[in-house]
């Protein structure tokens, strides 16, 4: 099947998913946003007609991919009105802002039997992949630690005077409107993603966040989270460090799982520079002593992702990446909120 595709957002995010839709040899035939000046260059490159109305796409029979890279906040209605008009959808993270919302839409998407992506893009980094090939390798999982710890500036000395991270007295934050939270949202859901791609699912969690008094939005979340194959300690930061990191770039992202034959580490470069920086993974064998260090190529993860979406989607098939990708996250994030608020572990009760 010849894909033909249509943009939902044109915002920064969006060029990486141009890409990988272009590298996927998808025609694109619309994009769409509000500000028809973040459009234009997007027309432009690919001769796409464009629409401050999503409904335009919906209602183009020729559309079979839609893509939307709006934010978070409105997802919700596009991927309910793809799902109606039949349309595969691949949808930005997080996938909504609410966990009821996500499950809705899911729900929906497995109803109707819509091939629906949410874009977690890290599983797709070589490193990551490894990790997965290499996990049996470890035996029985005991232990796993995973943090992503991401330079946003100085966000610890107090509200920030302007931009998306201030929050106006009485008001609300440009992040929260956008992403629906902090780094929990924006640098967290990603890591909790890889909890799930390798772990499963969560069955109870307790965790901490740290939201100062003059802000909307959380500046560190923490859980040690409970699964069938060991405890998963967990954390996100916003920090000022430089040189943090194994590339020592700032951007400190790991994951650590150890069994009872070994130990794997993944180390993920910062989250729009894979195609210019390498991931690593090493394998640490019991039986042998020694520790294997596999140095990647710097590939685009968004490619890669895109790639497997486009391919299964022109199949007519899901693949190996369930429609629930996006609720499950988001599910864990409600979870951690709750915990925190409440300093009581909960059980994770997933309604799908």
């Amino acid at each position: 099947m010849k894909l033909t595709a249509a943009v939902i957002g044109c915002g920064t995010i969006s060029k990486f998913h141009f890409s990988g839709l272009d590298k996927a040899g998808a025609k694109i035939k619309w994009v769409c946003d509000l500000r028809k000046e973040s459009a234009k260059p997007w027309m432009d490159k690919f001769n796409a007609r464009y629409t401050d109305n999503y409904m335009d796409i919906m209602n183009d029979p020729e559309v079979n991919v839609v893509n939307i890279t709006s934010i978070s906040t409105v997802h919700k209605e596009m991927c309910l009105a793809a799902i109606d008009a039949g349309k595969a959808v691949i949808c930005e993270k997080t996938l909504t802002v609410s966990a009821e919302d996500s499950y809705e839409i899911v729900k929906k998407a497995e109803k109707a039997g819509t091939i629906f992506y949410t874009s977690y893009m890290k599983r797709f980094l070589p490193a990551v992949e490894k990790g997965k090939e290499m996990l049996p390798s470890i035996g029985k999982i005991l232990s796993t630690s995973i943090r992503a710890f991401q330079p946003w500036g100085d966000m610890w000395s107090g509200n920030p005077k302007e931009g998306a991270c201030h929050t106006p007295p009485g008001g609300t934050s440009k992040l929260v409107q956008n992403c629906g939270g902090g780094v929990l949202v924006c640098g967290g859901s990603h890591v909790l993603d890889l909890v799930c791609h390798f772990l499963g699912r969560p069955n109870r969690l307790y965790a901490y966040m740290n939201i100062p008094k003059d802000r909307d939005y959380d500046l560190q979340a923490a859980a040690l989270l409970e699964t069938d194959n060991g405890p998963v300690h967990y954390e996100t930061l916003m920090h000022s460090l430089d040189k943090l990191g194994y590339l020592r770039d700032g951007w400190d992202e790991t994951i650590e799982i150890t069994g009872t034959k070994g130990r794997i580490n993944v180390y993920c470069p910062m989250w729009d520079k894979g195609d210019v920086k390498g991931s690593m993974m090493v394998h640490y064998d019991n039986a042998t002593g020694t520790a294997t260090e596999y140095r990647f190529a710097p590939v685009s993860p968004f490619d890669r992702a895109i790639g497997f979406f486009c391919e299964n989607i022109s199949k007519g098939k899901q693949g190996a990446q369930s429609r629930v990708t996006g609720y499950d996250v988001d599910e864990l994030i409600s979870q951690i909120g709750k915990s925190a608020e409440s300093k009581k572990s909960v059980e994770i009760k997933w309604k799908i």
